[in-house]
C-alpha cells in the first residue's frame, strides 16, 4: 500500500506542531518567577532612624 501525505495534511500537521509549541511557551512563561530587580532596594541607614530618648545605653570605658 502506497501512503503519501497530501499538502493539506502536511499543512495541518505543521499548524498543529506550531500551536503546541506556542502553548508550551505560554505555559513556561506563566511558570517563570518574576525577575529580580537589577538594583537592590535601598534600606534606610541606621543613623536615619531617630533614637528614642533614654533607650541608648551608655558606653563603658575599658580600664587601663
Amino acid at each position: 500500500m502506497d501512503e503519501e501525505w497530501t499538502d493539506e495534511e502536511i499543512r495541518g500537521l505543521i499548524e498543529r506542531i506550531a500551536m503546541e509549541r506556542r502553548r508550551a511557551e505560554r505555559r513556561a512563561r506563566t511558570k517563570r518567577t518574576e525577575p529580580r530587580p537589577l538594583v537592590a532596594r535601598r534600606r534606610p541607614s541606621p543613623k536615619a532612624v531617630p533614637a528614642e530618648a533614654g533607650v541608648t545605653a551608655k558606653k563603658r570605658r575599658l580600664a587601663g
